[in-house]
């Protein structure tokens, strides 16, 4: 193999098994490709940290390889993981610049599986620090502003901006993201590659650092379906009523003949590009076979909730949009302090070991470095976490809870209930936004939130994965997302292949 970059991971297994390639060459071009493009020509500004011991580690998998010492299918393939997961040896940051010196005692367990299974940690991605966005996608006060490969003027979403950047511009073959709010599914969408969140509690969380373990978890990226699959079977801690092997053994083209999908219609897109890109996706999926199935989602109310129906009448309005500000962010508000505190104290390094200390650190750091001052709106989000944390009574919080269960079971039920394999719906309603410092004309604005779509899932613990669908004008991609019932991520793989396999690649970036 003569070039690692842009090729999947059967691709460059099959390199490595024929002694095409080895993994040190692997990591030596992926290196070579960080050096040329994250921090200078193109300035991706991907990467985060590179581990000091890569080498060491690529050269243990080629000595195994050898002997016929072969782990699996990932066996000696770089990878990259973003920075809220621990890694020993280097600091867990979130993209904070005053966790500088947080470092964690072991890898995280999705680590460890990863490595066992012989994948190379090749380093650490930036993201949204401390995975809240707050308007600046994929800017950190440690790493800076991670851009778009497919166009420098647009953000490559958030907040696990830097793991879908770093394989969309080549640096690794694959990524690890969290994913609480969307942070897999948008980044994913706006580079070109399937990002999958999982079933809630389907994957191990332990040595993440948390926003909200009620919405929480770590997702894989990558090029395709297939690669996706291939690193979820790695990594799960659960599988209920599936052998490892059939999140691969779903993968067919006819996957789709037969399946009756519900078809989203509260947020069919705001951009007329994301509608078109949607309009063709449907068809795609019709001529594979589906029966498409109009769908409403239920409203999010403290009376109990009715079920999405197939063809019910459309309300005044999508009660999608008010899901994060009725449901996840008081939740989220409530959890983060005390999730964030028993992290930090479990800590060896360095630096601040709770919230509170954090907030005096970030204050100092923001005073001294004012150019990479860590993000107003999300120090203020500390803050009425700290207040929520402290006034939110047991019954507040208990009320909350029960409308997150009530929510989660009308919307299962709404799928079993009208024999639904899937719900469709555009990942983003609108393509990439510009980079939060720079303005770009050519993009139109609208007021309802892009990621509101995404937001369902992350309410209702379900899988849901994005895929590539399309070309904006502004040559970004576009993506479709697929959401299934609990533990059904065989049967959405299978779907989400399928329709891949319909619609076709999109292009790699051009970064020179």
């Amino acid at each position: 193999m003569d070039d690692p970059i842009g090729q999947d991971l059967t691709h460059i297994g099959a390199a490595l098994a024929a002694q095409a390639t080895s993994s040190t060459k692997l990591v030596d071009a992926f290196l070579a490709r960080i050096a040329a493009h994250d921090k200078q020509g193109a300035r991706i500004n991907a990467m985060i940290a590179l581990c000091p011991d890569v080498h060491a580690q690529a050269q243990q998998l080629d000595r195994e390889r050898a002997v016929g010492l072969v782990r699996g299918p990932l066996h000696g393939i770089p990878i990259v993981v973003k920075d809220n997961i621990d890694i020993a040896g280097l600091p867990t940051t979130a993209g904070c610049a005053a966790l500088r010196e947080h470092r964690p005692a072991r890898d995280a367990q999705v680590v460890r599986r990863l490595r066992e299974a012989g994948a190379i940690v090749l380093g650490k991605t930036n993201m949204s620090e401390f995975a809240c966005s707050n308007g600046r996608y994929g800017y950190s006060s440690l790493g800076g502003l991670t851009l778009n490969p497919y166009n420098r003027a647009r953000n490559a979403a958030g907040s696990s901006s830097g793991s879908a950047a770093a394989v969309a511009a080549g640096f690794a073959a694959a990524a690890l993201g969290t994913d609480s709010f969307g942070s897999v599914r948008a980044p994913a969408c706006v580079t070109g590659l399937a990002g999958l969140r999982p079933t809630q509690g389907l994957v191990p969380i332990d040595g993440v650092l948390p926003l909200a373990l009620s919405f929480d978890t770590v997702g894989p990226m990558a090029h395709c379906v297939r690669d996706v699959a291939l690193l979820l079977r790695t990594m799960v801690c659960a599988m209920p009523g599936a052998e490892r092997g059939e999140y691969l053994d779903g993968l067919r083209v006819e996957a789709l003949h037969g399946a009756r999908i519900g078809v989203v219609e509260d947020f069919p897109g705001d951009d007329e590009e994301v509608r078109a890109m949607m309009q063709d996706a449907l068809a795609r999926l019709r001529e594979r076979g589906a029966t498409l199935v109009p769908v409403r989602l239920p409203a999010l109310s403290s009376e109990p909730i009715a079920a999405p129906h197939a063809g019910q009448p459309a309300p005044p309005s999508s009660p999608i949009t008010t899901l994060h500000t009725s449901l996840l962010a008081p939740l989220a508000d409530a959890e983060w302090p005390g999730q964030l505190d028993a992290y930090l104290a479990a800590g060896i390094g360095g630096g601040p070991r709770d919230m509170a200390q954090l907030l005096a650190a970030a204050a100092a750091w923001s005073a001294a470095c004012p150019s990479r001052a860590i993000n107003p709106r999300t120090l203020d989000g500390m803050r009425r976490a700290l207040d929520k944390a402290r006034t939110q009574t047991a019954l507040e919080r208990a009320r909350a809870q029960a409308a997150l269960a009530g929510y989660r079971a009308a919307v299962v039920h709404g799928l079993r209930q009208d024999d639904l394999a899937a719900l469709v719906f555009p990942t983003l309603s609108c393509p990439a936004s510009p980079r939060y410092d720079r303005p770009d004309p050519g993009y139109v604005d609208y007021p309802v939130n892009p990621y509101a779509g995404l937001y369902v899932a992350s309410v209702a613990g379900l899988p849901e994965i994005s895929v590539p669908a399309g070309m904006a004008r502004a040559g970004v991609p576009m993506g479709l997302s697929f959401m299934a019932a609990p533990y059904d991520e065989a049967r959405l793989l299978g779907l989400a292949y399928a329709f891949e396999q319909a619609r076709g690649p999109i292009p790699l970036p051009t970064l020179d």
